[in-house]
């Protein structure tokens, strides 16, 4: 009756509906609110029809075991049924918790097991502590919802990528508390908390019960993202409050003799042990938390050994990790593998009797404020790209980490698609086809400009690796990287920016401009590009021009680069990737693509005087190149801010908080002035 009566305005029906008899105004309000948004939710995942059945069905099958168990509790002499006497049953919340429920069935796994985690956790908060006829109903829709969602909704196809065993500890864990949390606050600010648990109210003054409250919810955060800390404030804050419970409501009344045991109505008789007994329930909770404690382990910061250095380079000899995989044998990097995690998981495989395919890829990623950030591509074949993807996600979720894949590329979106993860493109990769390179035609004539110049002037492209070029070359080198680290407001990026120390690599090849004189006008290095065991390609990583430079000479080196590449038979020669380019428009919005672009932009704003990424875009438009999208790979819109800050903590370790506020300040004076 109140949901027909939503389109038609009567609002009057649903808030009394709503009500119970006993939520301030102000609840129904926000009841009222939820329950629209919650059906309209509900019907765009099982349509008009289904949503109809289930929420009329639903209800029914709610309300009617509700009153039934109330009227034989009643004629029993049972306590809490008597309170619960002259209460409403129904609601619109019945309903919302019935269609809910149902729905949930299609979600992903991860949701579908957060969504019946929050809705076990307000119904039993409210079923405790409340103790209202409306609660109860409340509970048998949740079980009603439940029981027809396995029959009128399909299970989701989509793949968990979460390791079960800890999610399910954590989110058990997170229940439990969450229902003590909440249960709590229903007590204490209930008009009439009548629920077997609801003396907790009374434990400790207003202030104390808002601030028990928080750091139980603090808690319950925590216990969700696997947090070690978590479980140590629910322990303690719960073995706090079974203390005080315990003693106020147990040792105290027996030592003062406050309760009659004989000659009283069993109604009393109840209350009193109930009363006598509540302890238990925190009690309780300790041991489920404490029971799943395997969860809340360390986080993993991986290891960036000299030994897994080069297992990765024998990876990268034989597989397929994109054009910037090798960025991830740089210092700073740590590496998971996929063949260590089935030396640690066979026993259990061999337990269970499950077929477990055999997966050689590999990781590399930096561990920074709970995320794991990879550095672009799985180290991999293409056809163990998926299964490594998957193995590292389930990887990072027993270490209490949030998978970013970053800078991947887009043969790997349907994996993604397949796991239920947000993608959002975060650069722009320029890319030159080799056999086809040429310097003819109007958009590449800087290009034939300035490899003219350097023929005219006596600019010779010297071809070497770090270790093979003379010391006084080296020399230059470094000078050169030290005034340009130099000349920046900002300290040198990292992460997926090569700097100095990355030149010294024998994989590496380094162009230099020298003139006739011996003077550097310029430098640039190219790491190795592999598939298959082949070498087909090589990237663009440190680039940058020396002192009074002759003009156009990092287009020289770069077309000289891709004529020489060219005639050694390779096939790609990529610029790398642009940070910070504008999102595509030719894509859909979501909430990820917004957040990512609102970050990108004042990112770019502050960094643009320093690192010139704008710029840095301009001047790969000379080559004509063709555009790849980098993407960002991530769970949910939850885990953006976590995954911002561990952007900022790979690229600018060394970014101190009076360096921002400068370049904050800088990128204000330059928009208002409109530079």
């Amino acid at each position: 009756m109140a949901l027909l009566a939503l389109p038609a305005g009567a609002s009057w029906v649903v808030v009394r509906g709503l009500s119970d008899g006993h939520a301030h105004w102000a609840g129904s309000v926000v009841g009222v609110a939820l329950t629209v948004a919650g059906v309209a939710w509900a019907e765009q995942r099982l349509g008009v029809r289904r949503a109809a059945a289930v929420a009329v069905l639903g209800s029914v099958l709610a309300v009617v075991p509700a009153v039934f168990l109330l009227r034989l509790g009643e004629a029993v002499g049972e306590q809490f049924s008597e309170f619960a006497e002259t209460d409403r049953v129904w609601s619109p919340t019945v309903t919302l918790v019935v269609v809910v429920a149902a729905a949930s069935r299609g979600l992903a796994p991860a949701r579908r097991q957060g969504v019946r985690a929050a809705l076990v956790a307000v119904v039993l908060a409210a079923l405790l502590f409340g103790g209202h006829g409306g609660d109860l109903a409340r509970a048998a829709a949740l079980l009603a919802g439940l029981a027809l969602g396995r029959r009128l909704v399909p299970l989701s196809t989509r793949s968990a990528w979460h390791d079960e065993t800890a999610r399910s500890a954590r989110t058990i864990a997170a229940t439990t508390l969450g229902t003590v949390a909440l249960g709590w606050a229903i007590a204490a600010v209930g008009l009439d908390a009548v629920g077997v648990l609801s003396p907790i109210a009374d434990l400790l003054d207003p202030a104390a019960t808002i601030a028990a409250i928080g750091v139980l919810v603090l808690a319950v955060a925590l216990l969700l993202r696997g947090r070690r800390l978590g479980l140590v404030l629910a322990v303690a804050s719960l073995v706090l409050m079974t203390g005080l419970l315990a003693w106020y409501f147990t040792v105290i009344p027996l030592a003062d003799d406050w309760f009659t045991w004989t000659g009283v109505p069993s109604g009393e008789l109840e209350w009193q042990v109930a009363l006598l007994l509540v302890w238990l329930v925190p009690a309780a909770s300790i041991v489920v938390l404490l029971t799943r404690r395997q969860a809340f382990g360390r986080r993993a910061t991986g290891s960036g050994a000299s030994d897994d250095r080069q297992r990765v380079l024998e990876q990268l000899a034989r597989s397929d990790a994109g054009s910037l995989g090798y960025m991830g044998t740089w210092a700073g990097n740590s590496h998971w593998f996929a063949a260590d995690e089935e030396a640690s998981d066979e026993e259990a495989t061999v337990r269970s009797g499950a077929h477990r395919t055999s997966c050689d890829g590999s990781v590399a990623y930096r561990a920074a404020h709970g995320v794991a950030l990879t550095v672009s591509d799985p180290v991999s074949s293409a056809e163990e790209a998926a299964e490594t993807i998957r193995r590292f996600a389930r990887w990072c979720s027993t270490r209490a980490l949030v998978p970013a894949f970053y800078s991947v590329h887009e043969r790997h979106l349907g994996t993604f698609a397949e796991l239920g993860w947000n993608v959002t493109p975060v650069a722009e990769e320029a890319v030159l086809d080799l056999a086809g390179f040429t310097t003819a035609g109007k958009k590449r004539q800087d290009l034939r400009t300035a490899v003219n110049r350097a023929s005219r002037d006596g600019v010779e492209a010297v071809w070497g690796t770090w270790a093979s070029l003379p010391g006084r070359l080296r020399a230059q080198v470094e000078s050169l990287s030290d005034d340009w680290v130099d000349a920046k407001a900002l300290p040198e990026m990292g992460f997926t920016l090569g700097g100095l120390a990355e030149l010294d690599d024998p994989d590496v090849r380094v162009l230099l401009a020298v003139d006739g004189t011996g003077r550097l006008h310029g430098v640039t290095s190219w790491l190795p590009v592999r598939r298959g065991g082949a070498l087909v390609g090589r990237t663009l990583d440190v680039m940058r021009r020396g002192a009074d430079p002759m003009p156009g000479v990092v287009e020289f080196l770069i077309t000289t680069a891709a004529q020489t590449f060219r005639t050694e038979g390779l096939e790609t020669l990529s610029l790398s990737g642009t940070p910070l380019a504008p999102a595509r428009p030719d894509l859909p919005s979501t909430l990820v693509s917004r957040g990512v672009a609102r970050v990108m932009a004042l990112t770019g704003r502050v960094l643009e005087p320093s690192y010139g990424f704008s710029s840095l875009a301009r001047f790969k438009a000379k080559f004509d190149p063709r555009h790849e999208t980098l993407w960002l790979a991530c769970p949910s819109a939850a885990d953006l801010a976590p995954i911002s800050r561990a952007l900022a903590a790979a690229y600018v370790p060394g970014l101190q908080a009076r360096q921002v506020v400068a370049a904050l300040a800088a990128a204000r004076g330059r928009k208002e002035t409109g530079r």
